[in-house]
């Protein structure tokens, strides 16, 4: 009857409107909601609508893809886990590391949070450029670094808020977020660093660049020496903390056609731990990325490559990568 063909294309349409809501539904479902419509107008029967009922509300069930730019949807958390703050690496963005996100997720950390950084953001940096200090090797890390801290101090409201387990989080900081993480935890101007109890610090430069090898020059112009003699220990914080360190690729000094790129590689490595020929997750030397202080847990990983960026499953995982993350994740 008229009235049935009516009550079916009103709830389709209903049903699709709801395909519309980007916090119940992805953009994809629109077309296919509109198709589950169209294909009622024809068909009176109580056994159609079941079905078209049955195959809309399926889609409520299907995963949606957390492969999103945003970051700032969360699934509210289920369990006691604590909750996840991901820190970037410098030259890094927030989507970077959304694969990682993902597998966290899978294995139950679903309250984990991504601290928001744009690549530009990392020019901001250069405004200790007109300090002296800059020139001498003496900076200190605030204010420059502030715009950082603060995106921490967000990033671990928003993971906080999605968690039940409120009163416990943890940071899982790449590279140069290491040693900002040192310097957010002992700011007294941010008030959600009393909820971290752990920091899981993955190829951080953690340590001084030493001064007196001939042809090495602190890129972080005194940052990380002002780091390590004055930030507190993680045993002053009252805090674990746990370092991980790659061996991609190991350096070597002298040059050669058919060892270029370890060549390569080795130079990066003297200038943050002064010698060529370490190993490395060919970015930060292990030396480097393991802290020497009492309560320190330092974890080295085989193979293990820097960077989400340029990683694959294959012959180039990173910390983050899949089979890597099963070796350590029980850390968290």
């Amino acid at each position: 009857s008229s009235q049935k063909k009516e009550h079916s294309h009103s709830l389709a349409r209903s049903l699709a409107f709801d395909y519309l809501r980007p916090s119940i539904m992805p953009h994809q479902n629109l077309a296919t909601a509109m198709r589950i419509a169209s294909s009622q107008k024809t068909s009176s029967s109580c056994s159609s609508l079941t079905t078209m009922r049955r195959t809309t509300f399926s889609f409520y069930n299907r995963k949606i893809s957390s492969r999103r730019r945003s970051t700032r949807t969360f699934i509210s958390a289920s369990n006691d886990k604590p909750a996840v703050v991901i820190l970037p690496g410098l030259g890094n963005a927030t989507e970077d590391y959304e694969e990682f996100k993902e597998e966290l997720s899978s294995r139950g950390f679903v309250a984990t949070s991504i601290a928001q950084v744009a690549r530009p953001d990392w020019l901001r940096n250069a405004a200790g450029i007109v300090k002296p200090s800059y020139w001498k090797g003496t900076l200190k890390p605030r204010p420059t670094v502030d715009w950082y801290l603060e995106r921490i101090n967000n990033a671990i409201e928003e993971a906080r808020n999605a968690s039940e387990n409120k009163d416990e989080v943890v940071l899982l900081a790449h590279s140069a977020g290491g040693w900002l993480s040192r310097v957010y935890l002992e700011s007294e101007d941010y008030a959600n660093a009393k909820w971290v109890s752990k920091v899981i610090s993955l190829g951080s430069p953690l340590n001084a660049v030493p001064l007196d090898v001939p042809g090495v020059v602190d890129q972080t112009r005194g940052i990380l020496t002002y780091v390590e003699a004055n930030c507190l220990s993680p045993k002053s914080l009252g805090i674990e903390w746990i370092c991980l360190a790659g061996t991609y690729k190991t350096g070597v000094k002298e040059f050669s056609r058919e060892r270029f790129s370890d060549f390569i590689v080795g130079q990066g490595y003297k200038q943050v731990c002064g010698t060529a020929d370490a190993r490395g997750d060919g970015i930060t030397p292990v030396e480097s990325a393991q802290l020497q202080l009492e309560g320190v847990e330092n974890i080295i990983l085989e193979g293990v490559f820097h960077t989400p960026v340029g990683s694959n499953n294959e012959d180039r995982p990173w910390y983050g990568t899949k089979r890597i993350l099963d070796t350590w994740v029980s850390k968290i």
